[in-house]
């Protein structure tokens, strides 16, 4: 036998022998009656559906590192892996698989159950790539303790934590304006919006002899509700108050005055799409302006945008009302403009600010936050990154925290069939009234007395009431990791 030391290194003959002997021997598996003192670090959950990045690989090391050095010292350790379920990377994913061989056009084709069936075998066929890739890496992880985002276990807990902050009233349902994906149908999280320079145009349109609005969006006119100038421009001054005839739709809108108006873009006047614009949303808000939906949740005009234009897709609906607006002699200009634009990072087409019901988790303890920044209780390092921090929290969102997915851990809600009618008692009292809820209002309380139910099981008879449709985001479940 030789002992000869090969010039090169071979780590097939080493590392699989030896990876192999330290999961035999349970080097790795951590003992909770240990009297050594505890060690853990729990493992940022992989996407269940990738493989290792540069950037899990330098992490993951650095996480073997400290649990070997630990283990050296005299600790009794534990580092525990697992792999996040993420929802929309892999519902997504799936789809393109299933539309790529035929099977479907949209997820619909199959409907929710022969779906989901699809993306368990997907899970089970791929799902195990990325643990491979760290054993190959040699992570001194507890695979004994392996967990997953959708295990039932973790799932119960998920949805236990979903009742509990519904009960405290730190998450409700709403209708408010979300960053929606067309493709994939569905509400996204700011983080999953990439902000992408494009180059497009400003149209400049004429609503009246002496109004002139600009806009990169054309299409989304049809659903205009007003003209808004700034109220010290003294440029529009007198037409506050007044009325225009939004073209093509022949319908009179008011001019408002709103500070939020920058009177140096385009002409200084601008249309209000209350349904389709975040700015416009909160305008619409301040001056009780209805909310016209002209693009549904496919991206297609609805019935709302005219007959002309109803069932069009909203980028030709854009050219057919440029096309418009130029036989009607209303377009004034056409300039080149470059700006960005969200695009979905999933599906990579542009996002549509959409109006949507939603379930939302309040943060409670934004003030606090703040506070602890700007007093100097917690600081930053370097200290230019306070000011990013202390902008952020000023303008922090309530979590949209519902995504129109089949993938992930659907939300404990059930809405009764047949909503009950609150009814007067002979003594005036309301009879079959709704439990108060976090909404407040009719209609939303919980349990079988009202029309919502929320709980870890189903009303005592479910065939009364039918579930929420959607999931929770990824992240309502990683945050409770592990």
């Amino acid at each position: 036998m030789s002992t000869e030391i090969p010039k090169a290194y071979e780590p097939k003959q080493v590392e699989d022998k030896w990876y192999a002997a330290w999961l035999r021997a349970g080097y790795f598996t951590a003992n909770p009656a240990s009297p050594k003192p505890a060690y853990s670090i729990v493992i940022p959950p992989p996407n269940v559906t990738g493989v290792l990045t540069m950037g899990h690989v330098l992490n993951n090391t650095i996480q073997d590192i400290l649990a070997r050095r630990k283990r050296m010292q005299g600790y009794e350790v534990l580092w525990l892996p697992g792999t996040d379920h993420a929802g929309i990377a892999t519902q997504t994913v799936v789809e393109k698989t299933l539309r790529k061989q035929g099977v479907i056009k949209h997820r619909d084709d199959l409907g929710r159950e022969k779906f989901l069936e699809k993306v368990w075998e997907w899970k089970e066929k791929h799902g195990g790539i990325i643990i491979q890739q760290l054993k190959k890496l040699g992570c001194s992880c507890d695979w004994s303790r392996e967990r997953f985002t959708m295990d039932e276990k973790y799932s119960e807990a998920v949805l236990r934590v979903f009742v509990d902050l519904y009960q405290k009233g730190l998450i409700y349902r709403g209708k408010r304006m979300v960053n929606w994906d067309p493709a994939g149908r569905t509400a996204l999280s700011d983080e999953e919006v990439i902000m992408t320079e494009t180059k497009g145009h400003l149209w400049y349109i004429r609503y009246a002899p002496d109004v002139i609005v600009a806009t990169t969006r054309p299409e989304t006119m049809l659903g205009d509700e007003a003209v808004a100038v700034h109220p010290d421009d003294p440029r529009y001054r007198h037409l506050v108050g007044k009325t225009v005839t939004l073209p093509l739709r022949n319908k009179p809108i008011p001019v408002i005055a709103d500070a939020a108006v920058d009177p140096k873009f385009g002409t200084g006047c601008v249309k209000v799409t209350p349904a389709h614009d975040v700015a416009d949303y909160e305008m619409a808000l301040r001056h009780n302006l209805p909310f016209t939906v002209v693009i549904g949740p496919d991206g297609m005009m609805t019935d709302e945008a005219g007959e002309e234009f109803a069932g069009l897709d909203r980028f030709e609906c854009r050219e057919a009302v440029v096309e418009q607006l130029q036989e009607a002699g209303l377009l004034v200009k056409v300039e080149d403009y470059t700006h960005n634009v969200g695009y979905s990072e999933r599906t990579n087409v542009p996002i549509e600010p959409y109006l949507s019901e939603q379930w939302f988790l309040k943060y409670p303890q934004v003030p606090r936050s703040i506070a602890a920044v700007e007093s100097g209780e917690i600081k930053f390092y370097p200290d230019r990154w306070t000011k990013t921090y202390t902008h952020w929290m000023h303008n922090i969102r309530d979590w949209c925290i519902s995504r129109q997915l089949w993938w992930g851990h659907r939300i404990p809600v059930w809405y009764r069939n047949h909503p009950l009618t609150p009814t007067l008692s002979p003594g005036g009292q309301r009879e079959n009234n709704p439990l108060p809820s976090p909404l407040g209002g009719e209609g939303q309380g919980e349990g079988p007395s009202g029309n919502l139910h929320v709980g870890l099981t189903p009303p005592p008879d479910p065939e009364n009431w039918t579930q929420d449709p959607d999931v929770l985001d990824t992240w309502f479940s990683s945050w409770l990791w592990p």
